[in-house]
């Protein structure tokens, strides 16, 4: 099982929490398109307690158990 964290605006693709099957072979990519989130609407990813850009992040392969957390862009001050 995968268990996916929403934050903010990307709520909107699927609430505060999502759960995934396993698949071998599974990456942060299949499970923005299963959500389907636009690319640009993603900042921040964390695997795990790997934290990077999409662009980095999007073709890790996950593991079974694992967590990852999906963030939009911020501003704040």
């Amino acid at each position: 099982m995968i268990t996916v964290k929403l934050y903010s605006a990307v709520r909107k693709y699927g609430g505060k929490e999502v759960l995934f099957d396993h698949k071998d072979g599974i990456t942060v990519r299949d499970i923005v398109e299963d959500l389907k989130i636009p690319l640009k609407e993603l900042s921040i990813i964390i695997l795990d307690n790997f934290d990077s850009t999409p662009d980095i992040m999007l073709d890790r392969i996950i593991k079974d158990g694992a967590l990852l957390h999906l963030f939009p862009p911020m501003a704040g001050g």
